[in-house]
């Protein structure tokens, strides 16, 4: 009889330590997942800046893109078109030989995916960049040459040298339990416009 009970407490020992393994496994799979998530979510909002070259196309980010605000647009033409806290519109020239276009950076009506970010260049129905999903609402600030901020920046086209945009990107977790949350990733840049100085 005390064998039986033996035998019996060693096979519920060892299931309660099998269970610990697996759970434990789970969660290193979880974790490993999440972790590699956060580390593609971080590599894209990064492209998303700075720009990346695919192959042989040298694709544009968004510091690249607004460093062209005012380039080569003649003395007299207000190179800043539209400007509100989650759109910015400006004219300016991709190259020194190229015509000036016209840039729209802007964040379009809430989905259930999240907030759009699109890239808009002439045409304003087919992106350049985008659609980047985001957590929260495009945040853009505009300053003047003095970095004050800009109360009304709307009538005050002439006044904007430099912004400053907020960015928060997302994915979701592995786990759908209670306790889910976003991996979230926020990026805030500040970009100077030299051609609004020349």
């Amino acid at each position: 009889m005390s064998s039986l009970i033996d035998v019996m407490g060693a096979t519920i020992a060892g299931s309660l330590v099998l269970l610990m393994i697996f759970g434990a496994l789970s969660n290193m799979q979880v974790v490993s997942y999440n972790t590699q998530l956060q580390i593609s979510l971080t590599q894209m909002s990064e492209d998303l800046i700075t720009g990346r070259k695919v192959g042989n196309l040298d694709q544009p980010g968004l510091e690249r893109i607004l460093s062209k605000v005012g380039a080569g647009v003649p003395e007299g033409t207000d190179p800043i078109i539209e400007v509100t806290s989650k759109s910015f519109k400006f004219l300016g020239q991709t190259n020194p030989t190229s015509s000036i276009s016209t840039f729209y950076f802007v964040q379009e009506d809430s989905t259930s995916n999240g907030f759009p970010l699109y890239v808009y260049q002439n045409n304003m129905t087919n992106s350049i960049l985008g659609p980047f999903w985001m957590a929260d609402t495009l945040a853009i600030t505009y300053y003047d040459v003095n970095d004050n901020l800009i109360i009304s920046p709307g009538s005050n086209h002439g006044l904007i040298r430099s912004i400053e945009v907020s960015l928060t990107f997302f994915y979701d977790t592995h786990q759908p339990d209670i306790d889910k949350r976003f991996l979230r990733h926020n990026i805030v840049f500040w970009k100077y416009f030299k051609n609004l100085y020349l």
